[in-house]
């Protein structure tokens, strides 16, 4: 019978699971789904599968949004980060719309700390299956599986204040509309017909749908407002610059990637996020850097060109010697 446990042993058993070669989304995970792709969400649902929690997990899926909407519609899903829990199913979208429909990436909890960062277990991240940390900033929400063992009960509500609901955060946004808006609300942590009016006139003024919900959007917006500014910032998890060296190991982790992406945008202004994710952007830039088809598909053309330009035995395949050739560039600044 399948329970939390289960789940997370089964995720830990794919940590170092690696694409062969990178960018390529192939592996044995790819391998049992039957699809060659974006694979995070395959490896949730092959860790599910292989630990009996299938079903718990709302099913087998590859596409984020259809995951996500599959909780959503058992009455599973929390936007944000209240009451998350070690074994749930967290959601990520990079440019922080805080939207489903814009969910571009999942893993699953292991550890939940104090200071409001999560410990993950992700596939597809710097074209491997690791351990992160994240924070609340790109998490648009989460996925409490049904599983058979127990689960925690969902948290009160989605996450999204609206006409009815009450308690401090209701108390708090009331607060920020009179600062914002002027709107001379009574900050008596009840959500009523005189906090809808204030809060439509909030989204109406800056572009919002209008709803009189106060969900990830309009509280992107307000947080900007308050911040003095007219829009949302776009949160960036940027992979900060290693003190030394890199260590010259074979292993195209996140530290190789921010290290290749920060030469990218030095020599070719590739103007890319130095996020340690080997994504299509990243990979379009080395493919127009070392002349191969700027096709965002890492294949033989890609890594011959790659190893032209390191100097190496062409082999077309990439392997831990041409990351090793790759990672010595990179510190002696010829790449």
């Amino acid at each position: 019978m399948g329970n939390v446990q289960g789940m997370l042993r089964a995720a830990r058993k794919l940590l170092g699971t690696r694409e062969n070669p990178p960018g390529s989304n192939r592996n044995h995970i790819t391998r049992w789904y039957g699809f060659t792709g974006p694979w995070c969400d395959m490896a949730v649902s092959y860790a599910a599968a292989h630990s009996d929690n299938l079903p718990a997990v709302m099913g087998k899926f590859a596409l984020t949004t259809a995951h996500a909407r599959a909780f959503q519609k058992k009455g599973r899903f929390h936007y944000g980060i209240g009451g998350i829990r070690p074994g749930d199913i967290v959601f990520f979208d990079w440019s922080g719309s805080r939207s489903i429909g814009r969910i571009d990436h999942v893993g699953i909890v292991e550890a939940v700390h104090k200071n409001r960062t999560i410990i993950t277990l992700e596939g597809n991240t710097s074209n491997a299956f690791l351990r992160r940390r994240r924070n609340s900033a790109c998490i648009v929400g989460y996925g409490r599986p049904a599983y058979k063992g127990g689960s925690a009960p969902m948290p009160g509500n989605d996450g999204i204040l609206r006409r009815g609901s009450k308690g401090q955060a209701v108390k708090t946004l009331q607060k920020n509309l009179n600062t914002v808006q002027k709107a001379k609300l009574a900050v008596d942590g009840d959500f009523g017909p005189a906090t809808e009016r204030a809060l439509k006139a909030f989204q109406a003024r800056h572009k919002l749908p209008v709803d009189g919900a106060y969900g990830p959007s309009t509280a992107a917006m307000m947080k900007a407002v308050l911040a003095g500014r007219n829009k949302p910032i776009r949160p960036m998890a940027v992979v900060a610059k290693a003190s030394g060296a890199l260590e010259v190991d074979g292993q195209f982790g996140p530290a190789t990637c921010a290290a290749l992406q920060r030469a990218l945008n030095d020599k070719a202004k590739a103007g890319l996020d130095v996020d340690g994710a080997f994504g299509p952007l990243t990979i379009t830039a080395l493919q127009r850097y070392v002349e191969a088809k700027a096709d965002g598909i890492v294949g033989p053309e890609t890594v011959t060109a790659l190893q032209r330009h390191l100097g190496s035995a062409l082999s077309g395949t990439w392997d831990a010697d041409t990351t090793r050739l790759l990672q010595k560039a990179l510190n002696a600044g010829s790449f």
